[in-house]
């Protein structure tokens, strides 16, 4: 593949992981320590969700198709999605289904603004991540690693920390598209590189179309506000069904606040 001529898109992302499952082989972090019957170099492969669960469910099923498991780090306290509502812990679910890792990326400055320790947020949006996704929480991931401030003290039960320096340039090679742009070139143009590698992935790049980074997040704010008008449409649906027989729903629930008073 010709680097100078790579776009960040889903087509070209296919043809990356069709090229690293023959050359590598492709874990999400819980599995990168069982390497004793390896032939292949590692290949950790990692997702912040920083914009969209649907962009990262996406590429999630794209990965599946292929027989690919990774990481996929969700944020509790995300601006532009939200993990807690009825809709956003079915799409984290869906990620989970498809045989992916689920992991906390987490945001100190999040605490920071509620006035708590580190210890007590992480602990808590561990917690709340682990009941949406019915089990144990073993990795997690810093969310603009630059900014926050507070020591960070991660409880015994998380196995994988993304920014622990062997995931790096330690160990493993790091590559990243971080807003968009590469520091060393596409993923495309590593891959005869036999070496263990770490690879963090952004949905929002490969799965939103525009020519460059500023367009993509452009691109994201339409969709999400067709996602906001539909919900408001529905909303509206459902409001008018219950005004039509308000009379009926009314007596209703006299009748059942009536019984519970009795019972």
């Amino acid at each position: 593949m010709n680097n100078q001529l790579c776009s960040l898109s889903k087509s070209h992302y296919h043809e990356i992981l069709s090229q690293i499952k023959s050359t590598f082989a492709v874990v999400p972090f819980c599995k990168s320590d069982i390497t004793a019957t390896r032939k292949k170099p590692t290949l950790i492969l990692r997702h912040d969700i920083d914009s969209s669960l649907h962009n990262a469910l996406v590429m999630a099923r794209m990965e599946n198709e292929l027989g690919i498991e990774s990481t996929y780090f969700v944020q509790l306290h995300c601006d532009y999605y939200s993990s807690l509502t009825i809709e956003g812990i079915s799409l984290i679910r869906s990620l989970r289904d498809l045989g992916h890792e689920i992991g906390l990326h987490y945001d100190p400055v999040y605490y920071n603004t509620l006035g708590i320790s580190f210890e007590k947020g992480v602990s808590q949006d561990i917690e709340i991540l682990e009941a949406i996704i019915e089990r144990p929480l073993l990795s997690v991931s810093r969310h603009l690693p630059l900014l926050g401030g507070q020591k960070e003290s991660l409880p015994s039960k998380i196995k994988f920390n993304a920014m622990n320096p062997d995931y790096i340039n330690g160990k493993y090679k790091y590559l990243s598209d971080s807003n968009g742009v590469f520091r060393e070139g596409c993923f495309c143009s590593h891959l005869n590189n036999l070496k263990d590698y770490c690879f963090l992935v952004h949905p929002i790049w490969w799965t939103t179309d525009g020519d460059d980074w500023k367009s993509k997040l452009r691109t994201q704010a339409d969709n999400d506000c067709v996602l906001v008008r539909t919900r408001i449409e529905n909303k509206i649906d459902q409001y008018s069904a219950i005004l039509e027989k308000r009379k009926e729903y009314d007596a209703q629930l006299m009748q059942k606040l009536k019984q519970d008073a009795k019972s």
